[in-house]
């Protein structure tokens, strides 16, 4: 016999002889003798009867047998497993044997498991005959020790191969299972509770553990091999398995449960006597671990598909049925029951389930209710509702099987007492009816419970409400349908509004509320009673019920007894004084509105009473529902969503009055004025309800007058800008979050504190000032209230209305003096009656001076604050109330003057600060006013705008736009007080958020020399002082590159909180206009004052740039260049008519040099010594004539003469041509005689020559055509009346006399054909754009109007006038003269380069008629509403951006100057926010260009020692293009800040020279003027 080590694969002999051979080892006694150690050096006394193995298996086997060591024995085992596993063995089966006698109980478990280890390796790796497995069996099903049982079902689970072969034990092996689960189930089960009461782990035992492989492993088994089983044995095994299912605790013993089960069905049967308790078992898994719902129906599917399908229904319905038969059953059966059979009834044939009878399963379901269990009703009524929601299932129902599931749900509904929306339901006359909403605060959990129960039950029948309702309103042919209402009335107490309305539907459809019906009285009282009555019902059910009345009444009112009509509407109004819903009162209200409207006029004067009484008497209101500081209110209504805030019933009653005004304003003016005087009633009465004063006040802030008196209404009163500002706008604007903190506290600070403040330049122009109010006092929590009304309201009336003028309905005007002549602007004797008149005096009296006065609540005071300037813009309007608007604007003034705001509930965001900017705006509105106001009451309103600009932070902006209409329109006032309102402005500076509007104030300013002609030198350095300060906190804030200011970026950090985003967002505009201002107001002044102020504007220029920057940039030498150009002079130098050019004639001369900031240029005849001197500066181009009065030039311009006189020659001249003629002057002795000086000039101080090329004379020609000041185009469009398209507008070719009248003011008329002037893409050859257009200019700014009216149309070839377009849509800014009556919208004339709009608006609505027939002589008297619109993303700056109110007189110019900015700053905008280039900035950097061109080296040659490189005239010898480079840098580098002549040589030229030589050429540079002139 080979030894153990030999690596051969000898199996031994199979067949029929291993088996017997096999057979006798098992049967083979095992030695007795005691195990002795085995010595490694001893020799085999007997081997193994098996063949491979290691070299050393023979001592391991012979350690491994019995007689030696456990401790020994043990690690020969491990040893095996390995080698059993990694080596061929012809027989795993000795291996075994030696081993065997381990799993005796008494041996350590360390043995015993060991040996179940090695057993389940030698199992798998051979194939053990069926005798073999057999034993294996034995040995494993006859281990005794549970502490073992993981590796002995291991060992099981192998000799099964998983459960999938039984062969030699298929007999015993389900009696094992059975046997270990119920075992184990117990086992598992006390570990369970054990570790849920010791410490609450989640982790399972091995308890636990060993019972889930045990049921996988069952699963397994019945799987594979369920057809070698008897059904006593599988029987045996599910009883078991059942019992786990209904004794246990733990969902993961029931998922494996009813796997078991679905496998038993699915690959085998369920014996018929465990039947039953199986599907018990199914129904309550189901009803107790919902996430298995779906493994218990595929279960009993499975079940439904086999030949058990009869038996099962049969089963499930003996079960739903038990209850009416007294026999117990559990409740989740029960449960599980109907959702089984509920899923049967619904099953698709397709799927091969039975089917079963509607009708019979409704019959187990009202047997099922016999167990009085409230889930069990839910479930039977969602299985009844989810049948009914089957299509397949409502086609099987015949008629007679209606009854049968309604009545089960009436039944359930009675389980319940409260509807889906947690209405509380009480029994009234046999019925359950609404009364109140159920309070859940019990803490009690069977209370709660209770509770969830009713609630569901409640959800169920609303649910199978909502189902049959969509069945009888989308089947046309729907056969039940008196069945259905006859449930629907049963269970009305459940009905939502749809089921209700549809009902009540019924009764109208099917006229039972009207005599044709013999019980029709009846009938209305039945729904009364069931829908009106019930207090806790929707509105809209009961307003459906009053909708039905009324319609019996239209029918019946001509027809039956009035007396029967009287009393069937009194008795709907009989209680209305109670009536708490706000819906059905405005029912109420509307028809008696409707009903007032049909009669005469003692019907309409009762309706008016009657609406009346609601109105509060000595201080009383009447009860209303509260809007404000509402509980959290009821759980969500089953009705459809209510418009939120309810209202007040005063307010109801008020829109009914409103109402009547709107119907009747344009028919009866009598009815009109009746209800206008209750309305002011309501909105004056300080007890009524705010709603209610609202409702009133939305309809008195709307009326308008337009031109001719008459009464109008408007849609929008335009006042988003205030609405905004008081946080009334449902998008509040950004600028308060973006206010210092000193806005949001001490507003009541006094004004000489701040006027205390230190101003230094050298202070951070926004550093932060800390309030004095401390964190808690600015955010003390007020409780918060939802307001009422927020801008734009979405629906401001309650009726829709036309904006047409009323044909019967004017403003009222106190009738003539007697003995004075009636004039236009009093009507007709016959409508001055103040009972057919509105009069707006009342008004005034008695809602809005007391509430400006003494202020109110919040809600009515912010609303009269917002909409009163729109309102008041509109002076037409209040021509009878010049009383009332003087005592408006001393009430104002007052406020404002002495820092009293009054006392009112303000919401915590709304400070006194924001009141005080709405009252300066009112203020600002009533400017328009001034011819009614004292020479003192119009120097109040401007004293008012100046304390304004320092009393609260936040009212600096709007006093500064105030200011800038009081400049047009109260010029002598505002004079006055000019020199105090710039002192304040200089100490304001500090504050980014008006830093545009101070500067664009002063802009505007500069233009009116009226109203400064009195300043003296502090009030210049005050306004230069403002402008110094923004150039240098603008660039020390920016980050710029040399000569050039970059654009921050939109994240850049502010400097402080009070920075807000119109700075920091274009800074290059805050630049420009401060560059701006400097310009014009240096212009304003006198020109004998000039030279006082130009050492100290230069000083700011130049020292002006922080201590970090040594260079003057770009702007300030174009600002320094503009000094030097008018310090001395106004004139402006025309361009001399240029001469012929004559190529041939050597004897004119052509140079040019470049001298500091300027390019001067000589043309001269060299003969005559007459010369033209054309000076090129940044900021001008001069022109002079010079003629040397010189002996020999005299004599040779004689010569000249005579050779070019056409007279016969002198004897004298005989012989002579000018070709015989000698130069006598040269074009470098003009310049010689200009800048020469005799030493000591520096290379900085003198000329630089420009060589004479073509490239030197196309730069000049270049800079010649970019222009000396800054030019604007803007757009001017007419929208004539009614006019809101774009092809409508500009169709037009004229407008009205006022139009023309404002664009004659505009500019001067210009004819366009040949003309000179820059007419912003205009033609100027072929009039194609018209004849004439207007152009404005001042000394720096030039504007030229795109009129549309003066642009011919052609509606043949341009029906969409694209020439208009084209020049109007690349207009930045466009003026437009709205006359159309309706607000102008910024996208009316769509254009990529529009960004603002200028609106003008007559304050009075005019037609086309009127227009044209009205008399503008005096345009002082004709008032326009002027706005800005802006495009979106680009911020408002304008001093219009609210609207403002400015006489036809002054408004030219003033929208002149708006304009101007608004296109300086659209100009930057366009570059991005980046910097803006003036024409002046682009002339200097030509110069400079032409600068560096010129000092360029060319060829390699040394230019700072050629002579001809500087200047003079070119030899034949020199190269044409050897120029000197200058060894002085332009003014903007070094001339201004360096004298040392050496250090600018080294920089510019970069030469290394010797010092020697150096020093040579500088000398020589300083006295031989040859080199550069």
């Amino acid at each position: 016999m080979p030894h153990s080590g030999d690596q051969q694969d000898t199996r031994g002999p199979t067949g029929i002889a291993g088996v017997l051979r096999n057979l006798g080892r098992l049967n083979r006694p095992h030695p007795v003798a005691p195990a002795a150690p085995i010595p490694t050096n001893a020799t085999r006394v007997s081997g193994p009867e098996y063949y491979g193995g290691p070299p050393n298996n023979d001592l391991l086997y012979a350690q491994l047998r019995p007689g030696n060591a456990i401790p020994d024995r043990i690690n020969a085992a491990k040893s095996f497993l390995t080698i059993v596993v990694e080596y061929a063995l012809s027989s795993v089966t000795e291996i075994w044997l030696a081993a065997q006698d381990l799993l005796d109980p008494e041996n350590p478990p360390e043995a015993r498991q060991i040996a179940l280890k090695l057993m389940t390796a030698c199992i798998k790796q051979s194939e053990p005959s069926s005798l073999d497995r057999l034993q294996y069996y034995k040995v494993i099903s006859s281990h005794p020790c549970n502490d073992d049982f993981d590796d002995q079902l291991l060992a099981l689970m192998a000799l099964t191969n998983n459960g999938k072969n039984v062969t030699s034990f298929e007999r015993d092996i389900l009696i094992l299972l059975s046997k270990w689960v119920r075992v184990w189930f117990k086992e598992a089960a006390g570990a369970r509770q054990n570790r849920r009461r010791e410490n609450g782990s989640t982790a399972l035992s091995a308890a636990e553990f060993n019972f889930s492989q045990l049921m996988k492993f069952s699963t397994d088994i019945v799987k594979f091999n369920h057809s070698a089983f008897e059904e006593r044995q599988v029987n045996a095994l599910l009883e078991n398995i059942l019992y786990v299912c209904k004794k246990t605790t733990s969902r993961d013993d029931i998922m494996y449960s009813l796997t078991f089960i679905d496998v038993l069905i699915t690959y085998g049967y369920i014996p018929r006597q465990t039947l039953t308790p199986c599907i018990e078992v199914l129904c309550g898994a189901y009803t107790t671990v919902k996430e298995l719902a779906d493994t218990t129906w595929n279960a009993v599917a499975n079940l439904c598909r086999s030949y058990m399908s009869h038996n099962t229904i049969l089963v499930l319905r003996e079960i739903l049925e038990a209850p009416s038969k007294k026999s117990s059953r559990v409740n989740n059966s029960l449960r599980g029951a109907v959702y089984f059979l509920e899923k049967l009834l619904m099953a698709n044939e397709a799927d091969g389930l039975p089917q079963v009878q509607f009708t019979a399963v409704m019959a187990s379901f009202k047997a099922a209710l016999s167990a009085n269990n409230a889930r069990l009703d839910i479930d039977i009524a969602k299985a009844i509702k989810n049948a009914f929601h089957n299509d397949t299932v409502m086609s099987q129902i015949t008629f007679d099987e209606w009854a049968l599931p309604l009545d089960i749900l009436v039944h359930c509904s009675k389980r319940t007492t409260e509807r889906a929306d947690g209405v509380r339901l009480e029994a009234t006359d046999g019925m359950l009816s609404p009364t109140t909403v159920v309070s859940h605060s019990s803490s009690s959990t069977f209370s709660k419970d209770k509770d969830n129960i009713s609630s569901g039950i409640s959800a169920v029948i609303f649910e199978m409400i909502q189902l049959l309702e969509e069945q009888c309103s989308t089947q046309r042919d729907f056969n039940q349908m008196e069945i259905v209402i006859d449930f629907f009335v049963k269970i009305h107490g459940h009905l939502p509004d749809s089921a209700a309305d549809m009902v009540i539907e019924y009764y109208a459809a099917e006229h039972l509320c009207y005599p044709s019906c013999m019980e029709w009285v009846q009938n209305i009282q039945q729904l009364l009673n069931i829908f009106f009555k019930s207090k806790i019902r929707p509105a809209e059910l009961r307003i459906s019920v009053l909708m039905l009345i009324k319609d019996v009444y239209e029918t019946i009112k001509g027809v039956c007894d009035e007396q029967l009509v009287t009393e069937m509407i009194l008795y709907m109004f009989e209680d209305i004084r109670e009536e708490e819903d706000h819906k059905v009162l405005d029912a109420l209200v509307r028809i008696a509105v409707d009903v007032a409207g049909d009669e005469y006029e003692n019907l309409f004067n009762k309706i008016i009473e009657i609406l009346a009484e609601f109105i509060p008497q000595n201080g009383h209101t009447y009860p209303y529902t509260q809007v404000n500081n509402q509980p959290s209110g009821p759980p969500p209504s089953i009705a459809p969503e209510q418009q939120e805030g309810s209202g007040s019933a005063l307010n109801t009653v008020t829109t009914g009055l409103v109402t009547i005004f709107i119907r009747n304003m344009h028919t009866s003016a009598r009815r009109a004025v009746c209800a206008y005087l209750e309305i002011v009633k309501i909105a004056g009465s300080v007890t009524a309800n705010p709603d209610a004063r609202l409702t009133a006040m939305r309809l008195l802030f709307r009326i308008r007058s337009d031109a001719e008196h008459a009464i109008l209404l408007v849609e929008s009163t335009e006042s988003s800008s205030m609405a905004a500002f008081l946080g009334r706008s449902e998008k509040p604007i950004d600028e308060k979050e973006n206010t210092p903190l000193l806005s949001r506290g001490d507003e009541e600070a006094s004004s000489n504190a701040r006027q205390n403040r230190s101003h230094s330049v050298t202070q951070n122009a926004l550093s932060t000032r800390v309030s004095s109010r401390s964190i808690a006092d600015k955010f003390d929590p007020k409780p918060t209230r939802k307001p009422l009304w927020t801008y734009p309201e979405r629906q401001s009336l309650p009726e829709r209305f036309t904006e047409a003028s009323s044909t019967v309905l004017c403003t009222y005007k106190d009738p003539p003096p007697p003995g004075q002549q009636q004039t236009e602007d009093y009507p007709h004797a016959k409508i001055l009656s103040p009972h057919t008149c509105v009069r707006m005096a009342l008004l005034m009296e008695q809602v809005i001076i007391p509430i400006i006065q003494s202020g109110t609540d919040w809600e009515i005071y912010s609303y009269v604050l917002v909409n009163l300037a729109s309102q008041l813009s509109n002076k037409t309007a209040f021509r009878n109330c010049t009383p009332h608007i003087r005592m408006l604007r001393g009430y104002i003034c007052d406020q404002l003057h002495t820092n009293k705001i009054p006392n009112t509930d303000l919401p915590a965001e709304v400070k006194k600060a924001d009141i005080a900017v709405v009252l300066i705006h009112l203020l600002t509105t009533l400017i328009a006013y001034n011819e009614h106001f004292a020479r003192n009451e119009q120097e109040a309103i401007v004293k008012a705008f100046q304390l304004g600009l320092h009393s609260w932070q936040r009212t600096a902006k709007p006093c500064i736009h105030a200011l800038s209409v009081c400049c047009y329109e109260l010029p002598m006032p505002t004079s006055k007080f000019l020199s105090g309102i710039l002192t304040k402005l200089s100490q304001i500076i500090t504050s980014a958020a008006v830093s545009v509007h101070i500067l664009e104030f002063l802009s505007a300013l500069a233009r009116l020399p009226n109203l400064y002609a009195n300043f003296t030198e502090p009030d210049f350095r005050n306004v230069f002082g403002i402008a110094f300060r923004y150039i240098q906190h603008t660039k020390e804030t920016t980050t710029q590159p040399p000569q050039r200011t970059s654009y921050p970026g939109r994240g850049q950090k502010e400097l402080n909180e009070g920075t807000t985003t119109e700075q920091p967002v274009f800074p290059q505009y805050v630049l420009t206009l401060a560059y701006n201002v400097l310009t014009t107001w240096f212009l304003a002044l006198r020109l004998s004052e000039r030279h006082k102020y130009v050492p100290w504007i230069t000083k700011g220029l130049v020292l002006g740039h922080g201590d970090n920057n040594k260079d003057v940039d770009e702007q300030s030498q174009a600002c320094i260049d503009m000094l030097q150009r008018f310090t001395y002079s106004d004139a402006e130098s025309q361009k001399p008519p240029s001469r012929p050019a004559v190529q041939s004639d050597p004897y004119i001369q052509n140079k040019s040099w470049l001298h500091g900031l300027s390019v001067i240029s000589v043309n001269m005849d060299t003969i005559t010594g007459e010369s033209s001197l054309t000076v090129r500066r940044p900021s001008s181009t001069s022109y002079f004539h010079i003629t040397p009065q010189l002996r020999e030039v005299a004599g040779a311009r004689r010569r000249a003469v005579e050779l070019s006189s056409p007279e016969p020659r002198q004897e004298s001249g005989a012989g002579l041509d000018k070709q015989q003629l000698q130069s006598s002057i040269m074009p470098s002795h003009i310049i010689l005689q200009l800048v020469a000086s005799i030493g000591g000039a520096s290379d900085a101080a003198r000329p630089l020559i420009i060589p004479d090329d073509q490239r030197s004379r196309l730069a000049l020609e270049v800079f010649d055509r970019i222009p000396v000041v800054d030019f604007h185009k803007i757009g001017v469009v007419y929208a004539g009346a009614g006019q809101n398209h774009e092809q409508q507008i500009l169709q037009n070719v004229m407008g009205s006399t006022d139009y023309t009248e404002f664009v004659a003011g505009l500019g001067n008329l210009i004819r366009l054909k040949d003309s000179t002037l820059n007419t912003g893409g205009l033609d100027r050859e072929f009039d194609s754009d018209g004849e004439f257009s207007y152009f404005w200019s001042d000394r720096i700014t030039e504007i030229i109007f795109h009129v549309t009216t003066m642009m011919p149309v052609n509606l043949d070839h341009d029906p969409y006038c694209t020439m208009k377009k084209r020049h109007i849509g690349n207009d930045f800014v466009t003026i437009i003269f709205n006359n159309s009556g309706i607000p102008y919208a910024f996208d009316t004339i769509p254009a990529q380069f529009s960004f603002v709009n200028i609106i003008i608006s007559p304050e009075a609505r005019a037609g086309f008629v009127t227009t044209r027939l009205k008399n503008y002589s005096d345009m002082g008297k004709q008032f326009y509403r002027v706005e800005v619109q802006v495009k979106p993303g680009i911020p408002t700056i304008s001093p219009a951006a609210e609207t403002k109110v400015i006489s036809g007189k002054s408004l030219p110019a003033f929208v002149r100057n708006l304009a101007l900015n608004a296109s300086v700053f659209s100009h930057v905008h366009n570059e991005g926010g980046g910097e803006h280039i003036t024409n002046w900035r682009h002339r200097l950097r030509s110069i400079n260009k032409l600068r560096e061109r010129v000092l360029a080296p060319s060829n390699g040659a040394n230019t700072a020692t050629s002579p001809t490189a500087v200047g003079g005239s070119v030899s034949p010898s020199s190269p044409a293009n050897s120029r000197r480079v200058s060894s002085g840098n332009m003014l903007s580098e070094h001339s201004l800040r360096s004298s040392n002549l050496g250090a600018i040589n080294a920089e510019t030229s970069g030469l290394k020279q010797d010092a020697g030589i150096n020093e040579v050429e500088s000398l020589l540079n300083t006295f031989d003027f040859s080199r550069w002139s």
